[in-house]
């Protein structure tokens, strides 16, 4: 998998702010296939993926930073958030059955 070796900044980014820490990885999972189909060194589809990283690791720290809260423009949608949350506002809009379809990737890890 593309993203084999990124453990330890996956790790980082949810320690931050005590964001669980299946949940980067789970939506690089139902995103990008783990990082098969990344746009833009962007496996987690952010910004509808019109937004390209810098590298791997940029990618995780920024989008773990938004999730966790911590970008005052999107603090409103994730900060203080439980996971489910998190997920709804991530893109549970536009596909209802996204936040159940990534919690099931979270549990089998």
């Amino acid at each position: 998998m593309p993203l084999e070796g990124f453990g330890d900044k996956f790790a980082e980014a949810a320690d931050r702010c005590d964001m669980d820490w299946r949940l980067l990885p789970a939506i690089a999972v139902r995103e990008s296939s783990g990082g098969k189909q990344a746009c833009g060194n962007n496996p987690f589809g952010w910004a509808s993926c019109r937004e390209d990283f810098e590298s791997i690791e940029k990618a995780i720290e920024i989008v773990g930073a938004n999730l966790c809260g911590f970008n005052p423009g999107t603090a409103g949608y994730y900060g203080g958030k439980t996971t489910l949350q998190k997920l709804q506002s991530y893109n549970g809009s536009v596909n209802p059955n996204y936040p159940e379809e990534v919690l099931s990737i979270m549990e089998r890890f």
